[in-house]
């Protein structure tokens, strides 16, 4: 469970705020500086660093916990709106969410192989893979499953489907594929042309839902069931309207990038895996869904989030260590879940404010008084 912040937090000066975070977290406070040497070790031709604004979104609620949620973002909306959401949806038994496991696929490409030898090398080939796999599944994950097809400019394409655990999974399959190829060529002739991960995982899922008595709803002159039937018509203005679906995957990617830049994740791999998703049926779609039923107004997200919680960035970025210990989570698939509850509370606190008094009198007023300085701490 979140450790106890005191009411008075937002209101803190920003040094306070840190003081407080590493007395309730002090196993934290021995962090790498940020100076060239660190930065040397992590890029090429290091010259300096580019940081973000790292802020919290307190009492997140999701499956019967609440979480401090550390996000890396320039936006005063960002976190302002989660939290809007996460303090209202937490009346109401907060979020439900769920993760399935972390399937990373590989891709082995082959030119002049002879695919019709497929079906009789297929085993040996998968037992090659799974042997590669030991120590991942020792941990619980390994090879889930291979298969292979003729792609129609006569290459042979064979796919890997690793379940990588908490890892991001990246090194571990480019590893075991490139492992492969001398055996694979030998099995079924040919050339290796690329070995390499795949950035598309339909897999990797976080599911988020929440329910709320349309009562509850009411804002700026507008009824609870008033504003329910506007959020409705929004959700399926953004299925009909692939302008309007880009720009509302990209409210719930505000929370969701913030998280995974907070806690040293590939954004880069993150947002290709969810792009594609959206587009999975030829047409880009929302990934959340909103809908009123006996009395209630049901919000419902399902996105990929390929996030690891070790490896990679993760451990590695400075203040890594606070960051995770305030999340408190360890398992790839519980930060799965989190992401998903807040890609949809993101989401709701968007729409709330665009169907009632209009974006620019909710949001971007505060991003405006927080860079003139006249929200006062």
């Amino acid at each position: 469970m979140a450790g106890e912040l005191p009411p008075s937090f937002r209101k803190m000066p920003a040094q306070r705020r840190r003081e407080v975070l590493l007395q309730l977290y002090p196993q934290s406070d021995t962090e790498p500086t940020q100076d060239l040497d660190w930065a040397d070790r992590l890029v090429e031709n290091a010259f300096g660093w580019r940081p973000l604004p790292l802020g919290l979104v307190p009492d997140f609620p999701v499956n019967g916990k609440t979480y401090h949620l550390p996000l890396a973002t320039e936006e005063p909306s960002v976190i302002a709106a989660a939290s809007f959401s996460g303090r209202m949806l937490a009346r109401h038994g907060g979020i439900r969410a769920e993760a399935t496991p972390a399937i990373l696929r590989g891709q082995l490409f082959l030119e002049g192989a002879d695919f019709g030898r497929w079906p009789e090398v297929r085993v040996r080939i998968q037992d090659l893979a799974a042997e590669g796999l030991v120590s991942m599944s020792r941990r619980g994950g390994g090879l889930r499953k291979v298969e292979g097809e003729q792609l129609a400019n006569g290459l042979t394409l064979l796919t890997f489907w690793v379940d990588v655990c908490d890892a991001q999974g990246a090194n571990v399959v480019n590893t075991l594929l490139e492992g492969l190829v001398p055996k694979t060529e030998e099995l079924l002739g040919g050339k290796r042309l690329m070995a390499i991960l795949s950035n598309n995982s339909p897999e990797r899922l976080g599911r988020a839902e929440f329910s709320i008595p349309i009562e509850h709803l009411a804002r700026s002159g507008f009824s609870g069931p008033e504003m329910a039937r506007r959020l409705c018509l929004a959700s399926e203005a953004a299925q009909l309207s692939t302008d309007r679906a880009v720009t509302h995957n990209k409210g719930i990617m505000n929370g969701v990038t913030a998280l995974a830049l907070a806690t040293g994740n590939d954004t880069r791999a993150l947002e290709a895996a969810v792009h594609a998703y959206a587009a999975r049926n030829g047409g880009y779609q929302p990934l959340s869904r909103y809908r009123s039923e006996n009395g209630q107004l049901i919000g419902m997200l399902e996105m990929p989030l390929p996030l690891a919680t070790v490896g990679g960035g993760t451990r590695s970025l400075p203040q890594s260590g606070l960051i995770w210990d305030i999340l408190g989570i360890t398992r790839a698939t519980e930060l799965m879940e989190v992401a998903a509850a807040l890609g949809l509370a993101q989401n709701f606190a968007a729409l709330m404010a665009l169907c009632a008094e209009g974006i620019q009198s909710g949001h971007m007023k505060l991003h405006q008084r927080r860079l003139t300085g006249d929200e006062k701490p």
